[in-house]
């Protein structure tokens, strides 16, 4: 069961705002191709965020837990993977996002076997995986091996969440959903695909995942508005 945190609506309200922040970042690149100015805006939006609710990331410690300390790791190799991509061998940039998936799945792990989970790690992890799919995103395009388009997933996300902002009635969480979980793998693991495989193979697969996200959100905006309430992201 999740444990209690301190205004646990202001920690929806604010990823609203994160979100703005990350899709100006988003165009700042598109228009500049300037990773300083995209990490920059990033790095700053997200810090301010996690400052702002000091309170709810150590409810459980200093440090946030374990659970805590994972996803704030996964958010740091991501940074650095941004950072260094142009430096970096295309099958480290792979490595890197396997390694990457892997704390996805121990943090949530090590949330439940130590009960620490909460609705600030909730909304810690999602941001976090939703940053993973812009930066690579970012990382793809840097690399020469898509054009801009590759940026749609993740500006869809941040653009969900704005919207789930406006709705009549607050966001409410929803259960788990296998469509979901499928979606958000695909994507993540089409994302990884273009280092490691030719474009014949990783163009087919990004462009499905954009589909399917596009499919996942009207799902979920019409489950939305047909239960007078709406649920926290397409993709979980």
């Amino acid at each position: 069961m999740a444990q209690p945190t301190i205004g646990p609506r202001s920690l929806e309200a604010s990823a609203k705002f994160l979100s703005l922040a990350m899709i100006f970042a988003a165009f700042i690149f598109v228009f500049t191709s300037s990773l300083f100015w995209f990490l920059g805006v990033s790095v700053i939006s997200m810090f301010s965020w996690v400052l702002w609710h000091r309170e709810q990331w150590q409810i459980f410690g200093r440090l946030g837990g374990v659970a805590n300390v994972l996803t704030g790791l996964r958010y740091l190799i991501i940074i650095l993977l941004v950072g260094f991509c142009q430096q970096l061998h295309p099958y480290a940039i792979f490595m890197l996002g396997i390694l990457v998936l892997v704390l996805d799945g121990l943090d949530g792990y090590y949330a439940r076997k130590y009960q620490t989970t909460s609705e600030f790690g909730d909304v810690f992890d999602k941001e976090t995986d939703a940053f993973f799919v812009l930066a690579y995103g970012v990382i793809i395009i840097v690399s020469g091996l898509a054009a801009s388009w590759v940026l749609l997933p993740g500006l869809l996300r941040y653009a969900y969440v704005i919207v789930l902002a406006y709705v009549d009635k607050p966001p409410a969480p929803v259960g788990y959903s296998f469509r979901r979980r499928f979606v958000g793998m695909w994507m993540m693991g089409t994302l990884l695909a273009p280092f490691v495989v030719p474009a014949w193979m990783y163009i087919p697969g990004l462009v499905a995942a954009i589909a399917m996200i596009l499919y996942s959100f009207a799902v979920d905006l019409r489950g939305s508005w047909q239960r007078g309430d709406a649920p926290t992201s397409a993709i979980q």
